[in-house]
């Protein structure tokens, strides 16, 4: 009964480090997303501008911050992780922290820098142009890809109900399979114990 009690107390105090790690992801994504676009902006190089900087600020920056708070997470709920109790809460984390990341996005190009997405993708069209140029592109072919860049980029940019809802489904699924990983991955059994282990009559 004692147990049950502590268990039911430390509860809230779970869910806190979850939302608070949740917070902290966000901001990550949010902060390394922006770096990334600024330097897009300012690379001469194609290849850099979609490969390079995405790679190292979408991806391997917060892979490690992920790891990080996954490892500090568990240690602050008591140093032990079922894959149930571990799924479920770096599935929170996740989620709290790309919701916060995409309404931090939405608020910073809707109402900062109304332009940082058009600039971006017009230096990105600008050194796709060139790049397919330097390998001898004909016209004719270079004209089809900027013209499926530019489909590829207004549907970025379209924003309804319809679409919020699509990529909100798509992210909540790619989360949730990335969760089932790192749930696979930090899990860890509390240890049995010989008290744990029925005894003979």
């Amino acid at each position: 009964m004692e147990q049950q009690t502590l268990q039911e107390e430390k509860k809230p105090k779970v869910y806190e480090e979850i939302f608070k790690y949740g917070l902290i992801l966000g901001i990550v994504f949010f902060v390394f997303g922006l770096i990334s676009l600024y330097l897009m902006q300012s690379s001469d190089s194609f290849l850099i501008m979609t490969i390079a900087y995405p790679v190292i600020f979408q991806l391997i920056i917060p892979l490690v911050f992920v790891i990080f708070l996954c490892i500090s997470l568990r240690k602050q709920i008591g140093g032990y992780w079922t894959f149930k109790q571990a799924l479920k809460s770096i599935f929170l984390v996740f989620f709290i922290g790309w919701l916060f990341s995409f309404g931090l996005n939405l608020a910073y190009t809707k109402l900062i820098d109304t332009s940082i997405m058009e600039k971006t993708q017009d230096h990105m069209k600008e050194s796709f142009v060139a790049f397919m140029k330097k390998q001898s592109m004909e016209d004719e072919k270079i004209d089809k890809e900027v013209a499926k860049l530019d489909e590829q980029f207004a549907k970025q940019n379209e924003f309804s109900a319809k679409t919020a809802f699509r990529n909100i489904t798509i992210a909540v699924s790619i989360i949730f399979v990335i969760a089932l990983i790192f749930a696979a991955i930090f899990k860890r059994e509390r240890p049995l114990r010989l008290e744990d282990f029925p005894t003979q009559a």
